[in-house]
């Protein structure tokens, strides 16, 4: 890396401090943030001033987003006894009341892990009790096997906010018909286990009251933006979402605040900067599925397209006992970057995942490298000891989407540790003369999963030439990455802007394969997805019988197969105009 940027760093890192982030958490929690409220108003109201204060430009849009606002539930049992148990609903649950038998149905894994390996045909017509917590893969799963209502036992005495829509963002007419239609509500442990223990000796029938309200709303939403000098038209989108459900301290005023000190630490030196850094604060996350930095996607599409290098999401940094990396989310082409800022700047190893369908991930299929989702967490001895299980925010407190999600969840020394793995990475790839990622990673991702597809479905779908396309781009990428070597040793700065494009352009193609099922400019659902969604089912060949629908399914997969090989073709082209043949 040059020298200049190890310079730049070191003075950007010592700007950072957490004197502003941490009044603006103590602001925040102060207001709960629900989307669409006075509350989330007041909340970007302060972000403006305080980027008006320092003489931050910034962007603010009032975009009208599709939201749920759950507003009571309550269930009752009609037999064999007459009870009203507490409950609440999670967004986009279905408004109504509908009664029936209670039908239980095992899950495996924990907290917001857990989910049913299989749901029996005998659970149509039901009310399907499960552990867990109300998600939308699992939800949808439960309506296509019939059920008429659903109930999730949540793993302690909390019961967890949440929303069951399958659709990320404002829906389509396609995917408007995928709304839940399912009444689902979410207990906590101890009436889940009053109605479990009830089942076993009786019959048990419920009845499901929800009540909530859908409709538009009009939200804040911020875009603050600092200038590059030598490519301004190149940018990293740093992002978060600004609201939360009630005081949402961990998650998700910290994040907030890391961006209002990053927003402020790089207005001060945008004379140094070689590329452009957009920072959003995005609303709708919660009661609109993503909804405002899907509005975003939509409505910068081109913009983003064409010229953004990267974007970081930005969720629950700075939370108590916030001392590992163990969960951290990068595209695989980022993995080298983010590791070595975190063991640079944090002192730690960190172990990355996947980008599950989660986290304002709203550019995969543009095709947009992705780093951080959640940033540090609690590490796994301190949640044992603490009965914690696994949640989807706040480093890993189970405060996470409760009103306990308050401001002693947040640690303020911790959060400018965290905002400085932020700052670090972000200005790594402002400044660097040829992009820092490793499309080799992503390859190796790619060849890794097609090995073990092709081995789980044998002979019911050949993937050998999947396989050999990934083999021959890998060979391509190897001579790509020594020319990049020589550029970066001959200070070749024309060269490196080809190489730059020649990388995005790669990320167009990469990304998307690794993980989106649709095209450029639709959103996959907001369910989970495997690796390489366009053939990924096909492991499901081998246990199907010979019907219509294995016909069906093996037709889609080939085209798949055709949509795979066709997009490893046109990166391997966009190499070899680099490279040579």
């Amino acid at each position: 890396m040059p020298e200049s940027i190890w310079d730049l760093e070191k003075e950007i890192l010592s700007e950072i401090s957490h004197e502003v982030p941490w009044k603006l958490v103590e602001e925040f929690s102060r207001l709960e943030r629900v989307s669409g409220t006075e509350d989330e108003r007041k909340a970007a109201d302060y972000i403006r001033k305080e980027l008006e204060r320092f003489g931050v430009p910034y962007q603010y849009f009032e975009p009208l987003l599709y939201l749920s606002w759950p507003i009571k539930a309550e269930i009752k049992v009609e037999f064999p006894e007459s009870r009203e148990i507490s409950c609440r609903l999670p967004a986009f649950s279905a408004s109504g009341s509908v009664t029936g038998e209670l039908f239980y149905v095992k899950s495996e894994g924990y907290g917001i892990e857990a989910s049913p390996t299989i749901i029996p045909e005998e659970v149509r017509g039901k009310i399907a009790i499960t552990e867990g917590l109300s998600s939308p893969t699992v939800a949808l799963r439960f309506e296509r096997a019939g059920t008429i209502g659903q109930i999730y036992v949540n793993p302690g005495e909390r019961i967890h906010e949440s929303t069951v829509m399958p659709v990320w963002g404002t829906p389509t007419p396609e995917d408007a018909k995928l709304k839940p239609k399912n009444p689902v509500v979410d207990v906590n442990r101890a009436t889940g286990e009053y109605l479990l223990k009830l089942m076993e000796d009786s019959k048990v029938v419920v009845t499901l009251r929800t009540e909530l309200k859908e409709g538009w709303f009009k939200c804040p939403l911020i875009v603050a933006e600092i200038r590059g000098k030598d490519e301004p038209e190149k940018f990293v989108l740093l992002h978060g979402h600004l609201d939360s459900w009630y005081y949402g301290v961990g998650d998700n005023a910290t994040g907030d605040a890391a961006l209002l000190e990053i927003a402020m630490v790089f207005h001060k030196f945008r004379d140094r900067l070689k590329r452009s850094l957009r920072i959003a604060w995005w609303p709708g996350h919660s009661t609109g599925r993503y909804a405002g930095s899907t509005w975003y996607a939509d409505h910068f599409a081109l913009d983003l397209l064409e010229n953004c290098i990267a974007h970081s999401n930005c969720d629950s940094p700075g939370c108590k006992w916030d001392y590992n990396f163990d969960e951290v989310m990068w595209t695989p082409e980022a993995e080298d970057l983010c590791k070595g800022v975190i063991r640079e700047v944090a002192g730690k190893e960190a172990k990355g995942l996947r980008p599950e369908r989660a986290g304002d991930y709203s550019f995969n299929n543009l095709g947009i490298t992705g780093f951080y989702m959640l940033s540090s967490n609690i590490p796994e001895e301190i949640r044992r000891e603490k009965g914690f299980y696994p949640v989807g925010g706040c480093g890993g407190n189970v405060a996470w989407h409760t009103p306990e999600d308050t401001l002693e969840v947040a640690d303020p020394e911790i959060l400018e540790r965290d905002i400085k793995v932020y700052a670090a990475t972000i200005v790594r790839v402002l400044n660097s003369m040829i992009y820092p990622f490793n499309f080799l990673r992503t390859v190796d991702e790619l060849i890794r999963w097609t090995e073990k597809y092709s081995q789980e479905v044998g002979e019911e779908l050949d993937l050998s030439q999947v396989l050999e396309e990934l083999h021959l781009l890998r060979r391509d990428m190897e001579t790509f990455y020594r020319m990049c070597k020589e550029i970066e040793e001959r200070r070749d700065f024309e060269k490196a802007k080809k190489v730059n494009e020649v990388m995005l352009g790669l990320s167009r193609i990469l990304v998307p394969l690794y993980l989106c099922e649709r095209g450029t400019f639709e959103q996959d659902l907001a369910i989970g997805r495997p690796p390489i969604p366009l053939i990924a089912d096909c492991v499901l060949l081998p246990r199907m019988e010979r019907s219509d629908e294995y016909m069906f399914l093996k037709t889609k997969l080939i085209r798949g197969r055709n949509k795979v090989i066709s997009s490893i073709r046109r990166a391997r082209n966009l190499l070899r105009r680099i490279i040579g043949s």
